[in-house]
C-alpha cells in the first residue's frame, strides 16, 4: 500500500518504455503549472503522465470549492501538493500506513514546496492520517473525492480496502483510480514490492462492480498507445454508469480504428490517416464526452513514431491531432516536433506559430521558433 513518491512512476509504468528524445511527457509543465526547480515536469508525479495540460487535468478531476478528499496510499503527500497549485478551497487529507514517509515534517515540506509554485493565496487544508492494511482510519460517509493514486496494485488486502473506500465516501462522492495496466498479451512485472502483475483492466472493473463501484468516466480508451497509464473514475450509482456505458458502446467501435495510428505501415499512409480521421472528426464530441484526454492518447501514438524515427508516420498522426483538436495548441506544437525531425523547417516554422498563437508568450514555442528560424535559412 505504501507509495513512495517522485520518480517510482517511471519504474512502475515506463520500463521498457524509454520516453523520446524531444519528451513526450511534461512538455508544458513549467508554462502551464509554473513548476521551474530541478525537477520539472517530474514534480506533477503522476498527473504530468496522464494530463498534457492544466486544463485537462482539472476537467478530469472536477474538484469544487469545499470539497474534502482523501488520498489512499499517498505517501509523503505529493499528490496533493501537485493540486494544492490547481484548486482552492479543498480539505486536503492524506492517508498512508508508513509513518517514516506521511509524518507531520514530510507533508509539511511538501506542501510548502508547492505553496511556493503556486503564488496564490493558501485557502486549501492539509491533514494526514495513518491506518492499517486493512483499515484506513478515516471517518465514514466523508469525501466527495477519493483518490488512489498509482498505488492499488500495492494494496496487500485490495477487497478489504474496497470495503473501506466505499464506506469512508459520501453516497454521490467519486473514486479516482489513477493507474497502471497490463494488457492482453502484454503483462507488465510491478518492480516495486515484489514480482507482482499490474491487473488488466477488466478484472479491476469487475472487481469493483462487486464492491459498489460502476465506472462513469475514463481518461483514454484501454490500449498501449505509449504508456500503461489510465484514469477511471467510479460512482455508487449504477443509474449513472448505464448511462456512461451506452456512450461507450455507440462510439468504441469507430474509437478502435484509431488504434490502427500505431501501426507504421497505416499511418505512414497519409490518405488512409485522412480517411480514419475524418470518420473520427464527425463524432469528435461523443468520443471526448467518453475519453476526455483522446487527444493526449493520439499525441502519445505519435510520440512513439517520432521515438522510432519514423517521421511520416509522426506527421501524419499529429496532422490527424490538429484536424480533430484544432483550437489544441499542443497539437499544432507536436506536429511542428515532427517536421522538424524530418527536416521540413517551414512546415515546422508554420506549425509552431499556429500553436503560438493559440497559446500566446508561450515560452516553448518561442524557443522553438528561435530554433527553426535559424535552420530555415
Amino acid at each position: 500500500m505504501m507509495k513512495k513518491f517522485r520518480f517510482i512512476l517511471t519504474l512502475v509504468l515506463f520500463i521498457n518504455q524509454p520516453f523520446y528524445s524531444q519528451n513526450g511527457f511534461g512538455e508544458f509543465a513549467k508554462q502551464e503549472f509554473n513548476v521551474k526547480s530541478a525537477n520539472d515536469a517530474e514534480d506533477l508525479n503522476f498527473f504530468g503522465y496522464l494530463f498534457e495540460t492544466k486544463k485537462q487535468l482539472v476537467d478530469f478531476i472536477e474538484l469544487k470549492k469545499g470539497d474534502i478528499v482523501t488520498e489512499i496510499g499517498a505517501g509523503n503527500g505529493i499528490n496533493f501538493g501537485v493540486l494544492s497549485m490547481v484548486f482552492d478551497s479543498i480539505t486536503f487529507v492524506a492517508q498512508d500506513i508508513d509513518t517514516n514517509t506521511l509524518n507531520k515534517k514530510a507533508y509539511d515540506k511538501i506542501i510548502k514546496e508547492y505553496m511556493r509554485y503556486s503564488r496564490k493565496p493558501a485557502t486549501n487544508k492539509f491533514e494526514m492520517v495513518i491506518g492499517t492494511k486493512t483499515y484506513s482510519n478515516l471517518p465514514d460517509n466523508t469525501y466527495d473525492k477519493l483518490f488512489v493514486i498509482n498505488s492499488f496494485h500495492d494494496f496487500d488486502k485490495q477487497d478489504e480496502m474496497l470495503n473501506e473506500i466505499y464506506r469512508k465516501l459520501k453516497a454521490d462522492g467519486q473514486f479516482i483510480l489513477l493507474e497502471g495496466f497490463s494488457f492482453p498479451g502484454d503483462t507488465q512485472i510491478c518492480p516495486d514490492y515484489g514480482p507482482h502483475v499490474l491487473h488488466t483492466m477488466d478484472i479491476d472493473l469487475e472487481t469493483f462492480e462487486k464492491h459498489g463501484f460502476y465506472l462513469i468516466k475514463m481518461r483514454a480508451p484501454y490500449f498501449k498507445a505509449f504508456h500503461y497509464g489510465n484514469g477511471l473514475i467510479f460512482v455508487k450509482d449504477k443509474t449513472r454508469s448505464d448511462k456512461f456505458y451506452s456512450k461507450k458502446n455507440e462510439i468504441d467501435e469507430l474509437t478502435r480504428h484509431s488504434f490502427r495510428f500505431k501501426q507504421a505501415a497505416i499511418a505512414s499512409d497519409s490518405a488512409l490517416v485522412k480517411q480514419i480521421t475524418d470518420s473520427l472528426k464527425q463524432k469528435i464530441n461523443d468520443i471526448v464526452s467518453v475519453y476526455n484526454e483522446f487527444e493526449v492518447f493520439i499525441k502519445e501514438m505519435g510520440c512513439r513514431h517520432l521515438k522510432k524515427t519514423e517521421y511520416t508516420s509522426a506527421v501524419n498522426v499529429f496532422k490527424a491531432n490538429t484536424i480533430m483538436f484544432p483550437n489544441s495548441y499542443q497539437a499544432h506544437y507536436w506536429l511542428g516536433v515532427a517536421y522538424e525531425n524530418k527536416k521540413h523547417y517551414r512546415l515546422a516554422l508554420d506549425s509552431y506559430n499556429a500553436a503560438l498563437r493559440l497559446s500566446p508568450e508561450n515560452e516553448v514555442c518561442l524557443s522553438k521558433i528561435k530554433t527553426v528560424s535559424r535552420k530555415n535559412k
